[in-house]
């Protein structure tokens, strides 16, 4: 937990020294193979995403990330991925599940939604900032931010 925060708060770092030319989200294809590496790209990208919202909900970035390694890729085990080792979008283990990407969003709930918004579901960027919006929807209603999420 301490590394996931220093990472954050380096990432947080990085971008406010670098402006917004490093804040850019990163396609898939973007994305590394690798587990670790990628689990490094995601905790950038949610830091980027969710740290606006820190002043309404403290520690949001710290939770989004626990949420990210609980929904993605097995669960709790320290990996966030969006794209498997084979390079498939993460899927939800259960073959009736639309749960899909980094963030686990339910498609079949959702995908009007994304569309309206013009954000693609597969893209982990697009995953991340749908995840900010049913975070904020929660927020306006006065519900719980992390109520879409099982793992919350």
């Amino acid at each position: 937990m301490k590394i996931r925060s220093l990472i954050c708060a380096l990432a947080l770092a990085a971008v406010a020294f670098a402006g917004n030319a490093n804040a850019e989200m990163l396609e898939n294809s973007e994305l590394s193979l690798n587990p670790e590496i990628q689990t490094e790209q995601i905790e950038t990208m949610i830091a980027i995403v969710f740290d606006p919202l820190e002043a309404k909900v403290p520690g949001i970035v710290n939770k989004m990330i626990d949420i990210a390694d609980c929904e993605s890729y097995g669960g709790n085990d320290g990996m966030i991925m969006h794209i498997n080792p084979e390079g498939e979008i993460v899927a939800n283990s259960s073959p009736r599940s639309s749960a899909t990407g980094v963030l686990q969003v339910l498609l079949i709930t959702h995908r009007p939604t994304y569309t309206e918004m013009g954000l693609d579901p597969i893209q982990v960027g697009d995953n991340l900032m749908f995840g900010r919006h049913l975070v904020e929807g929660r927020l306006e209603r006065g519900q719980h931010p992390f109520a879409d999420w099982v793992c919350a």
